[in-house]
């Protein structure tokens, strides 16, 4: 199959999509804005650059050149990561069949914020075949916000690398002085660090043994440095920059907790490559964490922007390590189970199939 993806390259999450399908052997042409900026193995890189820097004015010359390129091109299917921007040249594209996959924030935070985003959301996800919603509740979202017929709209989770996300090799981490916690969400609103900054503040009061490190890059970090210098918490807080995705197993074996204070969530995959490495959680309980984590099951939920239930979980878990074990051991059987890469991605190479197959029927 000829495949189109119009995504981000930047993002790791479409780096892997493309170069599983051309590794499968199959002809891919990933079309950005922005140049993922390594090889990707096979993919054929297309990059629509604009000299307008705001993405409203370079949006029509952008879709013009897409648009010819899709001529040029004539791939058998044409599949758009996250609506917004991406998604947007879909419906004047006129092409089938057409997927687009819903991440999060475009069907959760960016609708409800404009008429305009809103109308133009629905318009991709009534032209396209087929719409993939990373978490239960994005789904059902898509159904009742937006009118779209249920068939036409599945739950198809970020899938995980269990090999390279797992326990193996972790042994005895530390020696017991320290209990190294870890967030990797990055410095954005959406994911309020505030409240686990204000949340490990106090419970490295009862607990001096506390380690936090927070990675990423984000709008919020001086603002999060600031506050963490404001607390005295300099000598237990690291702040660590984005590493290449091979580095990033290494972070979550490396640590003993992983917690995330998100508002609003889609299905992180960061929470699910800490459950298949075997960390236990610590994450709020909104959109779809909660189709993934069971509260002292396999995790422990906690309402959002509430740093003293940060802090009590915390404590509960840095108190006893058999429980950050059992927790640990369920978080990885349910990614297992249900999280899985491969597997995820043999249902979308179906997919795939199905589409093309009835669309070259309906031209033959």
């Amino acid at each position: 199959m000829r495949l189109v993806l119009i995504a981000d390259a930047r993002s790791i999450h479409t780096q892997r999509w493309a170069e599983h399908f051309a590794q499968k052997g199959h002809d891919v042409h990933l079309v950005t804005y922005d140049p993922s900026g390594i090889d990707l193995a096979g993919v054929n890189e297309h990059v629509i650059a604009s000299r307008w820097r705001n993405l409203y004015l370079s949006y029509l010359p952008r879709h013009f050149s897409i648009k010819k390129l899709v001529r040029e091109l004539q791939p058998d299917l044409i599949h758009a990561h996250f609506i917004a921007k991406y998604g947007f040249h879909l419906p004047d594209l006129k092409f089938h069949p057409s997927i687009v996959s819903a991440w999060g924030d475009d069907i959760l935070v960016l609708p409800p914020k404009s008429r305009l985003i809103r109308h133009y959301t629905k318009r991709v996800l009534e032209s396209v075949n087929l719409i993939y919603a990373v978490s239960q509740n994005i789904r059902d979202r898509i159904i009742s916000d937006f009118t779209i017929p249920p068939e036409k709209v599945r739950h198809l989770p970020f899938g995980i690398d269990t090999r390279a996300f797992s326990p193996a090799g972790t042994g005895n981490k530390y020696d017991g002085e320290k209990v190294r916690i870890f967030s990797n969400r990055g410095f954005f609103p959406v994911y309020n660090t505030e409240t686990l900054i204000e949340g490990f503040s106090l419970a490295y009061e009862k607990d001096p043994r506390l380690f936090l490190t927070l990675k990423g890059e984000g709008p919020d970090e001086e603002k999060i440095r600031n506050l963490v210098r404001s607390k005295k918490l300099s000598h237990a807080v690291v702040f660590m920059a984005k590493t290449p995705y091979a580095d990033v197993p290494a972070d979550y074996r490396a640590a003993d907790i992983f917690v995330t204070t998100s508002i609003s969530d889609g299905t992180p995959v960061s929470i699910l490559e800490a459950m298949a490495t075997a960390l236990p959680s610590i994450a709020t309980s909104v959109g779809g964490i909660p189709e993934w984590i069971t509260d002292g099951e396999n995790g422990i939920l906690i309402p959002p922007q509430s740093p003293q239930k940060v802090a009590n979980a915390i404590l509960r878990l840095s108190s006893d390590p058999d429980l950050r074990r059992r927790l640990g051991s369920s978080a990885r059987e349910t990614v297992l189970a249900r999280g899985r890469w491969d597997t995820l991605m043999v249902q979308v190479e179906k997919d795939y199939e199905e589409l093309v197959n009835t669309y070259r029927k309906k031209g033959s």
